[in-house]
């Protein structure tokens, strides 16, 4: 029983501590997560259209050498 006080101690501990150093933290505000989300969206499209055209393109050259 003596283990498992302990135990439970530690993990109030812990939830304090996690708890105090949210405090701390700058959250970004809602513009900048706007904002980083567009260009994550943007980069994502990208980099799918690129990787639709060089599948596209290797399909059409093994579809020549078959």
């Amino acid at each position: 029983m003596k283990a498992f006080l302990e135990k439970i101690r530690e993990l109030w501990a812990f939830v304090r501590e996690a708890k105090e150093e949210l405090k701390k933290v700058t959250w970004p505000t809602r513009d900048e997560v706007t904002s980083f989300t567009i260009v994550v969206v943007i980069a994502v499209l990208a980099i799918s259209l690129f990787l639709w055209f060089v599948d596209s393109g290797l399909m059409y050259l093994i579809q020549l050498v078959v």
